[in-house]
């Protein structure tokens, strides 16, 4: 089976449409229509942390962004 990509299709008629996608009849181009965006039922949690854990949150990024920065230099 040989596929074409096409960006678009010019046909205003004869769509039909299914399970999330609309088919053009005359050339076979599917645009899917079934995306949306994920809502949840509730609002999300705030996350909050300790003392203890934000200073451990803080010490963890800056060893990354250390490592990051030797690893960068070491290759230049």
């Amino acid at each position: 089976m040989i596929a074409r990509v096409l960006r678009s299709c010019a046909h205003r008629f004869g769509r039909s449409s299914a399970r999330g996608e609309s088919r053009c009849g005359d050339c076979g181009t599917r645009r899917f229509t079934g995306y949306a965006a994920l809502l949840l039922p509730e609002a999300p949690w705030a996350v909050t942390l300790s003392a203890p854990e934000r200073w451990a949150a803080d010490r963890s990024a800056a060893g990354n962004i250390a490592a990051g920065a030797r690893l960068t230099r070491n290759r230049t």
